[in-house]
Order: structure tokens, then sequence, then C-alpha cells
């Protein structure tokens, strides 16, 4: 893209005004970018690598534009981060997959009975089973499984190696991610032995499951993930568990069987919440966590069991003061 036209897209100020239209073909990291790359200052521990980068453009605030070499064009803008996720977006619009070509290709194994749009991509080795449907402008890449009556959605992608098995939902424009399974049998027990779980799993518009993470599917009903819902690689999704939109799981959180966490919830990494209990909207559960029991009130909650960080903080700091010497 043009850096004119990167301004333009990025509401940003040029400096030097009358700065070459130079082109630029990627987003780097300021330490190893070439004069074909862009590179974000936004931080003042990025300073000393911006003193050296090579790259033909960044995009700075006001604050730190003099840190950046003469050779370097600036992008300045207000907000340099969101502006770097936007130029994220605009140079590397599938930047975690190179997708098939249009079509079926010849080596995947498609059942008569299935439905796929004729501008879907499948990739080789994947496989599509009896009634599934795989929408317009959707991605099936290299050994991915589409499963019986499955539908896969207009624009959602399914990387390589990614399971959807058998009346699953993929919501348009969704992401599921390497390696990730989206509606194994869920972790029901009696004494003899798991349950059947005849329900299945719906994935919202616009929705993300990252690598190897897996969604289980209901005992009965639905698992849900809705809509721009984001979750992070390794994440466990229990039966029946309800995940609202915009929530954001990180790495290796864990929900048990029907818990309940409400739009807008962020869960720290490696958190872990019990079955059937709510996490009400606007609640951040910090890193490490054990939610035992509901949460209703925003705010930040941390520790095992989960509860406000301020009182967590206050409780820990009189207890230090009475084991100190």
């Amino acid at each position: 893209m043009r850096l004119t036209d990167l301004a333009a897209r990025l509401n940003a100020t040029l400096d030097p005004p009358g700065v070459d239209d130079r082109r630029l073909s990627r987003v780097a990291a300021p330490d190893s970018a070439t004069p074909d790359d862009l590179v974000g200052l936004f931080e003042r521990r990025f300073v000393d690598a911006a003193r050296e980068t090579a790259a033909g453009a960044a995009i700075v605030c006001p604050a730190l534009a003099d840190a950046l070499p003469a050779s370097c064009a600036r992008l300045v803008v207000e907000d340099p981060r969101a502006a770097w996720h936007a130029a994220l977006r605009l140079l590397h619009p599938r930047p975690s997959l190179c997708p098939p070509p249009i079509g079926i290709d010849p080596r995947a194994a498609v059942d008569p009975t299935a439905t796929v749009a004729d501008d879907a991509r499948i990739g080789p080795f994947a496989v599509i089973d009896a009634g599934a449907r795989v929408d317009a402008g959707a991605v099936v890449a290299a050994f991915a499984h589409v499963g019986p009556a499955a539908h896969i959605g207009a624009g959602a992608i399914l990387a390589s190696r990614a399971s959807v098995l058998d009346r699953c939902e993929i919501g348009p424009g969704a992401w599921i991610g390497p390696g990730a399974v989206i509606g194994s049998v869920g972790f029901g027990l009696d004494h003899d032995g798991r349950l059947p779980h005849a329900g299945h799993v719906r994935i919202g518009r616009g929705a993300s499951v990252g690598a190897n993470s897996c969604v289980d599917r209901a005992t009965v009903g639905v698992t849900h993930i809705g809509d721009g819902a984001h979750l992070d690689n390794l994440v466990q999704v229990g039966h029946n568990a309800w995940v609202g939109a915009g929530a954001v799981l990180c790495g290796q959180v864990g929900l048990a069987g029907g818990a309940r966490v409400e739009p807008g919830v962020v869960l720290g990494g490696q958190a872990g919440v019990a079955g059937h209990v709510t996490i009400g909207g606007g609640v951040r559960v910090a890193a490490q966590s054990g939610v035992t029991k509901s949460l209703a009130a925003p705010g930040d909650y941390s520790g095992h069991p989960a509860e406000p960080n301020r009182a967590r903080l206050r409780r820990l700091a009189r207890l230090r003061r009475l084991v100190e010497p």
C-alpha cells in the first residue's frame, strides 16, 4: 500500500509533509524492519529499538516522533496502538491462513449430499460429511473436517485440522483455529460412564476459537459462543456452557459444564469457572483465579475462590503485616 493511501486510511498526518510516496508491504518489528516495512512506536520502552530502525515508515504519537531516524517517515496519530491494529488488518488481511483456491480440491472428500457454495474454498484432504453445508466464501482448509449436518456460515474459516462435528453451527465470518474441536462429547458422567450428548454447538457471527481449543456439545440443547466472542488457544468450554457476545477467554481458561459468561466478560489466562455459575457483564477475572460461585457486580476479581480484587489485596496486606517480624 502506498504511504499516502495508508495515511488517509488511518487518518494520520504525514511527517515530513513532502515525503516520497513509498510503498509499504508489511508490518514488522523495529529491530528487524526493512525500508519496505511499517513499524509502530506507541510506548517508551520501544524507543531504543526505534532509534536504529531501518523501517520505511512508523506509526507514532506526537510525543515520540523525534525518536525515529530521519530516513523513517512518520504517520502521526493520537492513538498509535489503535492505528497500528488497523494497519495490521490493512496490510495483512489474512495473516494466519493462505486460503486454498476457490472450489473443491480434487483431493478433498465431499459427500454427494453435502452442499458447498460455488465460491467456497475446500482444501486438500478436507472432509465434508453427509448433509453438511458450507456457505458462500467459507474456507475449509487442508485436513479440516465438517461433520454430518454441520453448517459453516458465509465467510467463516476452518483452519487446518480443525473439526466441526455433527450438527454444529459456525456463524458467518467466524474463525476456527488449527486443531480446534467443535462439538466433541462433553464430560457428563454417571456410574455407567459418559452420558450420550444429544445437543450441539453454536458459534456466533465473527467469533473466534483459537488453536487446539475445545467446545463440547451440549448434553441436550446447545453450547453457545456468542457473536464476536474470542477464545484464545487451549481453551476448554464444557457442555451446555453459554458465552456471551464479545466475551474474551484467554489461554487455558476452563469453563465447566453449564457455566454462563455474560457479554463482555474477560477471563485471564488459566482462570477456571465452576459448573452452573454465572459471571455477570462487566466482570474481569485475573489469571489463574478460580470462580466457584456466581459473580454479579461488574469489576475486577482475583484469587481462589475469586473475590473483588481490592478486597483481596487489602486482606493480603494485613496478613503480611501480621507475619512480618
